[in-house]
């Protein structure tokens, strides 16, 4: 692997930025969305707690015009409800010049109202209460100059309220696959599923399951897909009992994600992980590390995620101060150069999101 060139995509130390995704839109310009926090998930760090639920973050929006090697913030995306902090945006290119940011939400109420949640899941330092809602989409028709006003509801039946943390999958038809995860109310073991749109993103459904455990014990989170080659879609999963995550898992469909089968443990261990499918053919999983050495690690598979080279696994950074880092997301560049995006702090603990640009050998 050649040498590794870092670079910051946003840094504010008033803010805890995290769980970015990065896309390579048609005419070369990279996208990067993120989350961007404030002041109380800053206090929950304060007081030794890694509280990703804040009604106060927002959707950011960055751009780089020459290829990774400087970035310009274009936008925080205002409040879609002001009770709400938007989670994990991700962003994609459905069609040429229409890009599309899914994400979730956690609506955050005051200690005695949590009677308003279809049900409490959480409760923070402050004595609010929060829940899940989501999936939502947000598109842009004119390239990422404009966007819609309100982002749309995604139907995540049969669960009752879903997450989402990677960006939407557009099949050789048009369909469009999202991967979700949830969890039934009161249990914490959560399924993973596609919906499917066929209309572009306004509208989703037609649930396919990729994984859950009958027992109720294994919860499958944070599904990451891709085209795997020969017609064959791969779904990448964050697996473990809640609050314990070791290897991944993996599952395949061989129909457009109408089924998913063959699921399996890998050999990779990190998480969440980011799949991408690079112009030879090859599967890159990018994934956070969250072990000493803490940071960001990727691998390849040179047969469509049948097995992974781990003797040849790539150390992006290992130098993040904490377990708090990851969440990477990769996209390849015309010269076949590689720029996968994360976020990862010092000793100075600011939260920020930068990218890694590389070559795969």
């Amino acid at each position: 692997m050649n040498d590794l060139q870092h670079t910051i995509v946003y840094y504010d130390p008033q803010a805890y930025s995290c769980f970015p995704d990065i896309l390579r839109a048609t005419g070369g310009s990279l996208w990067v969305t993120f989350r961007r926090a404030g002041g109380f998930s800053l206090e929950a760090l304060r007081r030794g707690k890694y509280d990703h639920v804040d009604k106060g973050a927002r959707i950011g929006l960055a751009r780089s015009t020459d290829g990774g090697q400087t970035w310009a913030l274009d936008r925080i995306f205002p409040p879609f409800d002001p009770e709400c902090g938007e989670q994990d945006p991700s962003i994609a290119e459905i069609a040429p010049g229409t890009l599309l940011v899914n994400f979730f939400r956690w609506r955050v109420v005051p200690a005695g109202q949590e009677g308003r949640l279809g049900y409490p899941a959480r409760q923070q330092y402050d004595g609010s209460w929060s829940d899940v809602e989501g999936p939502w989409a947000i598109r842009s028709f004119d390239g990422g100059s404009t966007w819609e006003s309100r982002p749309h509801l995604v139907d995540s039946s049969p669960l009752p309220r879903a997450g989402t943390s990677d960006a939407v999958l557009a099949l050789p038809d048009g369909t469009l696959l999202m991967g979700i995860y949830g969890a039934d109310y009161g249990s914490h073991a959560c399924r993973a599923y596609t919906v499917r749109s066929e209309d572009g993103g306004a509208t989703w459904g037609r649930p396919a399951l990729i994984a859950a455990d009958p027992a109720g014990r294994l919860s499958f989170e944070e599904p990451a897909l891709a085209a795997a080659g020969s017609g064959e879609l791969l779904a990448m999963l964050r697996c473990g009992e809640p609050g314990r995550y070791e290897y991944l898992y993996q599952a395949r469909s061989a129909d457009g994600g109408h089924t998913w089968t063959d699921l399996r443990q890998t050999p990779l261990w990190g998480h969440p992980a980011h799949l991408l499918r690079l112009a030879d053919g090859r599967l890159l999983c990018s994934y956070g590390y969250r072990r000493p050495p803490y940071g960001v690690r990727a691998c390849l598979s040179h047969d469509g995620g049948a097995s992974w080279d781990t003797e040849r696994e790539y150390v992006l950074r290992d130098d993040g101060a904490s377990r708090d880092v990851g969440y990477p997301s990769s996209a390849q560049l015309a010269d076949g150069s590689l720029v996968t995006v994360y976020y990862i702090h010092g000793e100075d603990g600011v939260r920020h999101i930068a990218a890694t640009h590389w070559r795969a050998d």
